[in-house]
């Protein structure tokens, strides 16, 4: 009897957090819609508007925006990347304020040691190669997603990099840290000094 109630309990809660993630992954789903039809509703109604901009009289003085090191935002468990849910975005719009902000849309419920693999691929190009040993392990395929131009190729010690992890991003970017030190990824003469600075927002250390 008491095996029969345990059973219903668990059934009940496998239903309850069933039901939550549908309707949250309806809310995700139905806001990206909106927020796509918004904006293309306002892009053609809004007025014509011919807006001339004048150079700055004294150029000398900008600030070389080239030079500055980008900025990767990674998200956590069940978060997306850039473009995954139309307009949507994980990170409040950062990465349409400046192209130098980078929202990779990694495995939102791989492993850490996966994602810290995405990651590094993302940036770098190529074929993503979780490893050999560590893929029969786990018993998946070795190689993943393939980028053929990576978003920051010239990624090395002299063009570090910022993360901002959030929640478990923040593992994922510490992992990632730790495989760059490890030279962890053939082919390439990583070092841990790849990386700027690490942000954890909510990390889940």
């Amino acid at each position: 009897m008491i095996r029969l109630w345990i059973s219903c309990l668990q059934l009940m809660e496998l239903f309850v957090s069933s039901c939550v993630h549908m309707l949250y992954g309806f809310y995700i789903l139905s806001t990206a819609i909106a927020y796509d039809l918004s904006q293309a509703l306002y892009l053609y109604l809004k007025p014509n508007m011919n807006v001339e901009v004048q150079p700055l009289p004294h150029e000398s003085y900008s600030a070389p925006l080239d030079d500055l090191p980008p900025i990767v935002l990674v998200h956590g468990i069940f978060g997306f990347g850039q473009g995954k849910l139309g307009g949507l975005s994980y990170f409040g719009g950062a990465e349409k304020k400046d192209d130098r902000v980078l929202v990779p849309d990694l495995g939102s419920l791989t492993s850490i040691y996966d994602r810290a693999r995405e990651l590094f691929y993302y940036l770098k190009g190529g074929a993503v190669d979780y490893g050999e040993e560590h893929s029969k392990a786990c018993g998946h395929s070795q190689f993943g997603r393939v980028y053929v131009q990576g978003h920051y190729p010239e990624w090395d010690e002299d063009h570090p990099i910022h993360f901002v992890g959030h929640s478990a991003g923040a593992q994922v970017v510490r992992v990632l840290q730790q495989m760059l030190a490890d030279k962890a990824f053939k082919g390439h003469d990583t070092s841990p000094n790849w990386v700027l600075s690490i942000t954890s927002l909510s990390g889940a250390f």
